[in-house]
């Protein structure tokens, strides 16, 4: 059972991961192709990617591995995840629909790097869409956290009694 605090540090590292994803992907475009430096940078959202979700999924995993029954996700969860993925995916074809006509005009106004500038804005528009729907998630977790260390606290109280 995690704090209110240990909830919401979850949901802000997972929106920064997506808005990082969404706009490494059009930033690396700024590099050579199958350069090595943009290898390291998919490298890299990949490796951010897949801790997250480890990260959130570790629970179920280490009752998979204890042979415990794994619980199924529940309603609000998959809400969550499909906000995540939706709003992601719209900002990241958003960023490519839109990087090859304001790309040109970035470059002829002097910009170097003008895919890091798309990508800069598609990252925080996708962060600031999955914030507040993982920020209100995380304070759902920690209202139900407390609520079911009340009820196990209440239980082992009258466990304790001795009976008459």
């Amino acid at each position: 059972m995690a704090s209110l605090a240990a909830h919401r540090v979850h949901a802000v590292i997972s929106t920064l991961i997506d808005g990082l994803t969404v706009g490494a992907a059009e930033a690396a475009l700024d590099l050579p192709p199958r350069s090595a430096a943009r290898l390291r940078v998919y490298l890299a959202m990949m490796a951010a990617v897949a801790a997250d979700t480890v990260a959130h999924d570790l629970p179920a995993l280490r009752s998979a591995f204890q042979g415990m029954p794994s619980e199924g996700t529940s309603p609000a969860d998959r809400a969550v995840n499909r906000h995540q993925a939706l709003a992601t995916t719209a900002w990241g074809v958003a960023a490519m629909a839109a990087h090859g006509p304001v790309v040109r005009a970035l470059r002829r106004r002097g910009h170097r790097r003008p895919h890091l500038l798309v990508g800069v804005v598609a990252g925080v528009g996708a962060a600031a869409t999955t914030l507040p729907v993982r920020w209100r998630h995380a304070t759902e977790l920690a209202i139900e956290d407390m609520a079911t260390a009340q009820l196990d606290a209440e239980l082992a109280q009258l466990l304790d009694q001795p009976i008459d």
